[in-house]
């Protein structure tokens, strides 16, 4: 049997208010435009791999951020197949006797809603979340992203395969997979697609946020330096600076004198304006916490003087890291 790992790219309306989205938007919220794949053997090595750009047929026009993340617009897109003879000919490629795996929960949630909307019968084994696996294996409380898992990995990118590109995800996956003790276990994590809404009406169940126009102003803002202890709502003694634990989310230690040790989370999104929303989380911190921000201090500042050696100096652009970021927060129907 060999493993076909799977990774999707899709666009998105322009406006939520648009014509189209009118249209077909209570049935296609993400339309795809690539499917990028390798085929990984039993020994855990990668055989083969394809990139499928697809044309898309209702939100022609590309989204800023998605051509900025994928660098796919209408001049890569312009010849590709449409979404059934994509299906086809990925359907083609990976044959017979292989499992079918993803990072993650979004990918076969968007691909069931493709292939609902334009009608197509795929013949797809269940798709199996590595990601899944991983958090189980490595005892983690939160999903980490691909990102985040090479990281702990030290399994460094290949400048020749950035990421957002589905077929370069799909092999930066399948490194993560070959490192599981009993890869065979994904096999016990199959995913059910679940329902997308209207975005507007998942954003409307997280908080706002405030809003920044770099990283930097809001790690210095009043939100991040005083934050209030979740038990006495007192202020509480930041413990040093915050470090980045992902490109979207950055921790670090608070002191309660009354309530000892906090952990403190900062999350990021961009908006299509290009402001950083950020929303902060304190909790209670178990030692486990601080030592994880600790260690992850020495991590990065090991990982920044790495990149300023390979990069003439040039320190890390984590602005750019966010705009970058994994694809998060999809707007499910619980």
């Amino acid at each position: 049997m060999q493993y076909v790992i799977l990774d999707l790219e899709w666009n998105q309306p322009l406006s939520y208010q648009s014509r189209t989205y009118r249209e077909v938007g209570s049935r296609l919220i993400f339309e795809m435009i690539q499917i990028g794949a390798v085929k990984v053997n039993e020994a855990m090595e990668v055989v083969d791999s394809i990139s499928i750009p697809i044309q898309p047929t209702h939100y022609v026009k590309i989204h800023p951020r998605i051509r900025r993340m994928t660098g796919l617009g209408p001049e890569e897109l312009a010849d590709a197949p449409r979404f059934s003879e994509a299906m086809a000919q990925f359907e083609g490629w990976c044959g017979e006797d292989y499992a079918l795996l993803t990072w993650g929960c979004d990918d076969v949630s968007v691909l069931q809603q493709n292939l609902d909307f334009f009608g197509y019968q795929a013949k797809l084994p269940p798709l199996c979340d590595i990601q899944k696996l991983f958090s189980e294996v490595h005892k983690l409380k939160e999903r980490a992203g691909l990102k985040l898992a090479m990281e702990m990995l030290d399994i460094q990118p290949d400048e020749n395969r950035a990421f957002h590109n589905a077929v370069h995800d799909a092999y930066y996956t399948a490194l993560v997979f070959a490192t599981l003790p009993d890869p065979r276990a994904v096999l016990n994590y199959p995913q059910q697609p679940r329902q997308l809404i209207h975005a507007g009406h998942a954003s409307r169940q997280k908080p706002l946020g405030q809003e920044f126009d770099t990283i930097e102003e809001a790690l210095q803002s009043e939100l991040a330096q005083k934050p209030r202890c979740p038990v006495c709502s007192k202020l509480a003694t930041l413990d040093g600076d915050y470090v980045p634990q992902c490109a979207d989310k950055y921790i670090t230690l608070a002191k309660c004198r009354a309530h000892g040790n906090l952990l403190c989370r900062l999350r990021f999104r961009v908006n299509d304006e290009g402001k950083k929303i950020v929303n902060l989380s304190v909790a209670k911190a178990a030692p486990s916490n601080c030592a994880y921000v600790r260690t992850k201090r020495i991590q990065v500042a090991e990982r920044d003087a790495r990149y300023a050696a390979a990069h003439g100096g040039m320190a890390y652009d984590y602005e750019e890291a966010l705009l970058n970021a994994d694809r998060s927060s999809m707007p499910f129907e619980d």
